[in-house]
């Protein structure tokens, strides 16, 4: 599955498509021959019909005439009600027709029956044209209903071929999202690992001299790489948990309030990094139906992201306001900024942008995913807005608890 690139997807739903074109194409000349069998049948019995009726025919009593085809029909089991014309050859008119019977109709739809009349010794041709109205219009209905039946089968056919190909594109986006995480997962794991398997080594080394200072500091390194690995495994579980939130009841989530704690809890960070955080709450009504764990996280992302892509002293304003039924809230940062051709990525899993323009900065470039993921899980929306080395806004918009 790993090996089936786009292209190969590609012809492989045209090859889906062409056989379901041709599969139709098939059905439907089925269709229509088995109409023109069915006809064909009916008009080789009304013939054996007329035949047995009018011959020998010793009476040009057109009345009569009728009388014999209608006799026939009914010993033959034709329940269908008809019209009947007998044409002249010789004087080019129609000498008899059924009463109210449509001559255009009895000419360009009705069965031909060549009829000869013979007085003294001279031969006279008639054509006798009969008509079934009803019979026509069950034709008409039957073939009506066999292309429906047969359109509707291939139809569903083909939301069957749609859903097999969709199924077959999001099995190749896990295995894709699967090899890279592996992919990530190890080169991440590698850096922590190797430092702290050195600095215990350097720590065992009793030839290597080491004070009090030196020990604290390799002590130090240690806890920060554990940390490290304690992040990147939150990361992990991060990824697994991204395709399907857990079915929590929702309540009413005061926005204000959990923006100001997300706030405190990354103080110690953001006093690090000199922050001047501005909280500007213009929203009147700050309610929103939700979850509380998830739309911490989702602010939290943002405000992680700001402090890792900072330049200088970074700058937070985070801006709250209404718009109809729902509330909007803006973060702006002073940091490196997203060039504009990749601002349509941004949300995508993996994807991370400017990283080698400022410094290294651990992660799989998941937190923006995440974000996207829990605020359209609460029905809200998210944007961005940035200037490459001026600085970037995400717009969320939730819905109010009305």
């Amino acid at each position: 599955m790993e090996r089936i690139g786009r292209h190969q997807l590609l012809w492989f739903f045209i090859f889906l498509v062409a056989v379901w074109l041709l599969m139709l194409s098939v059905q439907v000349n089925l269709v229509r021959k088995a109409n023109s069998n069915q006809k064909e049948l009916f008009r080789v019995k009304l013939i054996e019909v007329l035949d047995n009726a009018l011959d020998p025919l010793d009476t040009l009593d057109y009345h009569a005439i009728d009388s014999l085809i209608g006799r026939g029909f009914q010993d033959h089991d034709i329940p269908y009600s008809y019209n009947i014309g007998i044409y002249s050859d010789d004087e080019d008119r129609f000498l008899f027709t059924t009463e109210h019977a449509d001559t255009i109709a009895l000419m360009e739809n009705g069965l031909q029956y060549q009829l000869i009349y013979l007085m003294d010794d001279e031969s006279y041709y008639y054509t006798v044209y009969i008509h079934f109205p009803s019979l026509m219009k069950t034709f008409r209905r039957n073939t009506f209903f066999s292309y429906l039946i047969v359109i509707v089968t291939l139809i569903l056919l083909l939301i069957c071929f749609i859903q097999f190909f969709t199924i077959l594109l999001k099995q190749r986006k896990i295995n894709s999202f699967r090899t890279k995480m592996g992919h990530f997962v190890v080169h991440e794991l590698k850096t922590p690992l190797t430092t702290i398997n050195l600095t215990a080594q350097l720590l065992r080394d009793k030839s290597v001299t080491t004070d009090e200072a030196n020990r604290d500091s390799c002590l130090d390194m240690i806890v920060d790489e554990t940390k490290t690995l304690e992040l990147l495994a939150e990361d992990v579980l991060t990824i697994f948990s991204l395709e399907e939130i857990p079915k929590i009841d929702k309540s009413g989530v005061a926005l204000h309030n959990l923006l100001e704690t997300v706030c405190k809890i990354h103080k110690p960070r953001l006093d690090e990094c000199h922050a001047e955080v501005n909280l500007d709450f213009q929203a009147e009504c700050d309610t929103v139906l939700g979850i509380q764990t998830h739309l911490f996280n989702a602010f939290s992302n943002l405000i992680d992201n700001a402090i890792k892509y900072r330049q200088g002293d970074l700058r937070l304003d985070i801006v709250t306001q209404n718009q109809g039924n729902n509330i909007v809230v803006k973060v702006t940062d002073n940091g490196i900024g997203i060039r504009k051709e990749n601002l349509p990525l941004i949300f995508e899993p993996f994807v991370r942008f400017n990283a080698e323009d400022a410094y290294y900065v651990k992660g799989f470039g998941l937190g923006l995913d995440y974000v996207k993921h829990i605020i359209d899980y609460h029905k809200g929306s998210v944007a961005v807005e940035s200037e490459l080395n001026k600085g970037t806004t995400f717009i969320v918009t939730l819905p109010l608890k009305i």
